[in-house]
This record gives C-alpha cells, structure tokens and sequence, in this order.
C-alpha cells in the first residue's frame, strides 16, 4: 500500500496544474509615477509557469498589454525567488477627430522581464513581490482634411499629416496574489 501511495504522489508532481496571479504595480520613469494592474492565468509544472495576461497600463499613454507571461522558480521550495519575462501586444483605443483634422492610435508592443520573490502563505497561495524593466511602444498618425480650392470646395479626403512613434521604458515594482 505504500509503494501505490508513493506512486500516485510522484505522478501527481509531474501534472501540470492552473495557477493564476493579480498583479498591482508602479511604474517610475522620466514620465513621473504610474500605476498597473493586470490578471495572469496559465499552468505550472515543475517550478515552472506559462499562462495569458492581460492589463491596464496608465503609464504616458493609457493601453491594454496583452502578454505570454513566462517565470521559472529558482529553488524548488514553496517560498522562492523567481523570474520572470512577458511580451506580446500594447492595445491603445483613443484618438480624436475635428472638422480639419483627426488621430489614429497605432497599437504597438508591450515587453518585461525580471526578478521576484514568492512567499508561500499556506502552500495554495502566495504573494509574490517583484522589481524589472518595462516598455511598450505605440504611434499616433495625424490626418488633415484636404481641402479642394474651387468649388464646389470638397473636405472628404483625409491627408496623413505626421506619424510619432513612442518607446516608453520604465522601472516597475510590483506586489501580487498567486493562486
């Protein structure tokens, strides 16, 4: 009985199992302090973790990160230290438009990586504390209405004006719940 009771420990080891995270973090760069917040959901198996996030980012440009959060456990214990990598899309929805002219927001990328700490709170749930580098980029796209000068002085075909490009980089700290 004993050597089956082994046996079915050892198998239940090596099946992956769901884990999710809430995350809250700041973001400190040349663009003062900003907050984050974002949900994580993947499986974990033998100290190592994959799963979907997704978030809101009000750093410069309020967005959308949508990432593949990947992390590895360095020590195979229940409180451990950690890292960590995301990437994957930054989804940006505003833009405006007048008589004369409109913008166009232009989703961009959204990429982090660093280190953290895992303290197991009762074997299920644990609070990870973590510290890394953060950025995202995207573009605005200005359009003006072309403006024909004769009559009958036609305003129905927009011009691209400029195009910015935006990288943010940023130190984030951040504090989570993994369950």
């Amino acid at each position: 009985m004993a050597i089956c009771s082994g046996l079915n420990q050892t198998i239940a080891q090596y099946v992956p199992s769901y884990s999710g995270m809430f995350n809250a973090g700041l973001f400190y760069g040349s663009n003062k302090s900003k907050a984050q917040v974002q949900t994580i959901h993947g499986v974990a198996y033998k100290g190592w973790f994959a799963g979907l996030g997704g978030g809101i980012d009000d750093y410069f440009q309020q967005s959308i990160p949508v990432f593949l959060d990947v992390r590895k456990n360095i020590l195979n214990k229940e409180s451990t230290p950690f890292i960590y990598v995301d990437g994957g899309l930054n989804i940006v929805t505003k833009g405006t438009e007048e008589n004369w002219g409109k913008t166009k927001m232009e989703s961009g990328q959204f990429y982090e990586g660093g280190v953290g700490y895992k303290v197991s709170l009762n074997g299920k749930i644990a609070l990870n504390f973590a510290a890394g580098y953060s950025a995202k980029t995207h573009e605005v796209k200005t359009y003006q209405k072309r403006t024909i000068p004769t009559p009958p002085y036609i305003l129905s075909e927009w011009i691209l004006g400029n195009t910015e490009k935006y990288e943010l980089q940023r130190f984030v700290m951040k504090v989570g719940l993994q369950f």
